[in-house]
């Protein structure tokens, strides 16, 4: 029996990287890194948490992998979609030599681009209102077409009334929207869906142009979001509730080697400390102590054994 469930709906992606050696390959994709480390996180203080991810998938050797590898780390993978015409997505890394890497996608036609198109919204809703909390990000609607991006919306207003608690990063990036008007139009529903939004000041700032995490907050208050978190990177965060608004700082890091999965393992370590505690701000200090131990390592996913210490 689990005493907690948490839904994640996203897409993950077979990762390829060159490396001095040839070609290294991995699995990525944001709300699957927080799945992962919410799944760490319930395991390292046995809390009967039950994660699973829900997304879709071929019926090919990687996509095989791919669950294999989501299972050795605890997440629940019953809800994965499995389609025999399709395939996982891909993307390729390659580091210039200033530093900067250059990424190139393969995704236009993956299992996951055809998930709420292929599958029984009633299905979904009954497999879903199981949930607490059902977790999206900004890069989850940005592969959606209109229509499916509808039929979520519809599903997430039925799972609110149901009581289950939604959850939203943003995570905007520019170069998967058709225009800046779109993923305005989809991030504004979401808002108002929203009983937890983890958001990044930056992202807000590019997006809809806000000058300061002031702005941001006065921007978003006609929403009525229970907990609002606007993240500024190593500044902190603040974290607005119908009891406080309190700026929560961040530990300060002595090496910074790879931010790649700062947000998505801070939103990690927040949902789960919240679902434990209820207390947003010790959940804002667990998502800065998680985050600011990952952007230490190489890579989105770091060993188990460099796992923070989180107790509740």
């Amino acid at each position: 029996m689990h005493d907690k469930k948490v839904a994640i709906i996203g897409e993950c992606m077979v990762e390829l990287r060159k490396t001095e050696d040839g070609i290294e390959k991995a699995f990525g994709g944001d709300t699957l890194n927080t799945a992962l480390y919410m799944s760490r996180l319930a395991k390292q203080n046995q809390q009967a948490f039950q994660v699973s991810y829900f997304t879709a998938l071929g019926e090919d050797k990687l996509s095989d992998d791919m669950v294999s590898a989501w299972q050795s780390e605890g997440i629940d993978a019953s809800q994965v979609s499995r389609y025999a015409d399709k395939l996982p997505g891909l993307y390729m890394i390659e580091n210039r030599p200033c530093g900067e890497r250059d990424f190139f996608y393969w995704r236009n036609d993956a299992a996951v681009r055809q998930w709420l198109s292929r599958e029984d919204p009633e299905h979904l809703y009954q497999s879903l209102k199981q949930y607490d909390v059902i977790y999206l990000s900004g890069i989850t609607l940005a592969i959606l077409t209109a229509n499916q991006s509808t039929l979520l919306i519809n599903l997430l207003k039925r799972l609110k009334a149901e009581g289950c608690v939604i959850a939203f990063d943003t995570n905007y990036r520019p170069n998967l929207w058709l225009t800046k008007a779109q993923a305005q139009q989809r991030f504004i529903q979401l808002y108002q869906l929203s009983d937890i939004a983890l958001l990044t000041f930056e992202d807000e700032q590019l997006l809809f142009g806000d000058d300061s995490t002031q702005a941001t907050l006065e921007r978003l208050r006609e929403f009525n979001i229970s907990q609002l978190v606007i993240k500024s990177g190593a500044d902190g965060c603040m974290v607005i509730t119908n009891e406080t608004e309190q700026w929560v700082t961040t530990d300060e890091v002595p090496h910074v080697v790879d931010t790649t999965a700062a947000g998505d393992s801070f939103n990690a370590g927040y949902l789960y400390q919240w679902l434990v505690t209820q207390d947003c701000i010790k959940a804002a200090r667990a998502g800065h102590t998680l985050a600011g131990t990952v952007i230490q390592h190489k890579g989105a996913v770091i060993d188990i054994q460099h796992m923070p210490l989180i107790s509740n």
